[in-house]
């Protein structure tokens, strides 16, 4: 009885890691998309054409020159202007399994995402920088036409293409290949260059899609399937959209369907700890890592919640532990109105671990602005090290 019972088990599980290595499709790995860079936000002049592994760039400020000896900014590439450019990257994307993907875009200035016809991400303005997402049903094993176009005005360069995959379970023998092949992430990371491809390969066959006569000839299919496994258009009119005022993280936008709806889970594993935290002594400060606000208010941006969400896991866990949460700046600006930034930002970091089920009274909030620096306020790479926000054990 006991030999058949073990019987059965092996058998379900090389019957579950047939099944798994039958979802995962991995095929010949991608070698990035197609970078068009021109001079002018508007693609006025097209300087520079290459192949960029993934879009996960920060072009900011660089090491002083002769004749400039203060910051400068930095040139994207060979003829590219360091202010007021735009690129648009082209290509496809591989899904290789079936499920509800959150494709993110974080940029400073405008960025736009299409993929096939779709336009599912619309930061078309000028900003701070800002993260946008929406959530996708891909099927496994297809290529879906990409689209990426992005502008810069002044000051600070962001622009990032990220991804969460969706949730998979997996026996443990396959927990190795998943890892490999950056699937099951529950945190957003930039696309790998292996799913990013700059045409169509051969391998690829297409997708027969139902449409309309009187626009089959003009419509390619969103989608095409690589085989034998059962996815660049035309620039659309620009505006120039002046610098807000008020400056808002949009809402997430509705759940988008591209081709066939696969079977998905949206449930994220929970946030890691913060494991110093168990270890500091009272009076002990830490620097909340992955902490982001919009530039110049307390607006948090999404980016920021799985560190609260583990800072309010670990109050839980120690009920006894409390916190003076401390908000700071650096000294560039008004001194009074880096005050009251700092004890904002304080504040709404307290409101949130209080909206998590953390008793008010174990936290407190204080702002300092400007008067603590922890790094030279002189040097522009080392001044962002200045605008942090910090917990104090009590």
């Amino acid at each position: 009885m006991q030999r058949t019972k073990g019987f059965l088990l092996l058998v379900g599980v090389l019957r579950s890691s047939f099944s798994l290595a039958q979802a995962v499709v991995v095929p010949a790995a991608g070698t990035g998309l197609r970078g068009q860079y021109y001079a002018g936000r508007d693609f006025d002049k097209l300087v520079l054409t290459r192949l960029d592994p993934t879009i996960d760039f920060n072009w900011s400020y660089g090491p002083p020159t002769p004749g400039r000896p203060s910051e400068r900014f930095v040139s994207p590439g060979p003829g590219v202007p360091g202010e007021v450019f735009s690129v648009r990257w082209t290509g496809y994307l591989y899904a290789p399994v079936s499920g509800t993907y959150t494709l993110y875009l974080t940029t400073d200035d405008g960025m736009r995402l299409w993929l096939g016809q779709r336009l599912l991400l619309d930061g078309w303005r000028d900003q701070w920088v800002t993260t946008y997402s929406t959530r996708v049903r891909l099927t496994g094993g297809r290529y879906y036409r990409l689209r990426v176009e992005y502008y810069q005005v002044h000051f600070d360069t962001r622009a990032l293409l990220a991804w969460q995959t969706p949730p998979l379970t997996a026996p443990s023998a396959w927990e190795e290949l998943l890892a490999a092949v950056g699937l099951g992430d529950t945190d957003p990371t930039p696309i790998p260059t292996r799913y990013l491809y700059p045409a169509l390969p051969a391998s690829a066959q297409p997708r027969p899609t139902p449409t309309p006569p009187s626009v089959a000839a003009a419509s390619p299919p969103d989608a095409v399937a690589a085989a034998p496994v059962v996815a660049k258009a035309a620039p659309t009119a620009r505006a120039r959209p002046t610098k807000p005022t008020v400056r808002r993280l949009p809402s997430p936008r509705p759940l988008a369907t591209l081709g066939p709806q696969a079977v998905s889970a949206d449930t994220a594993a929970p946030p890691p700890t913060l494991p110093t935290l168990r270890t500091l002594a009272k009076g002990a400060t830490l620097t909340l890592p992955n902490l982001y606000f919009t530039r110049s208010t307390a607006a948090l941006l999404p980016t920021s919640y799985l560190t609260l969400n583990a800072l309010a896991r670990t109050l839980r866990q120690q009920l006894t532990l409390r916190l003076t949460i401390a908000g700071h700046t650096d000294n560039i600006g008004d001194a009074a109105l880096n005050q009251r930034l700092s004890e904002q930002r304080a504040q709404v970091v307290r409101r949130y671990l209080v909206q998590q089920g953390i008793d008010s009274l174990r936290l407190a909030a204080v702002g300092y602005g400007g008067t603590r620096p922890v790094a030279d306020n002189r040097d522009p790479r080392q001044r962002p090290r200045n605008r942090r926000v910090e917990v104090v054990v009590e």
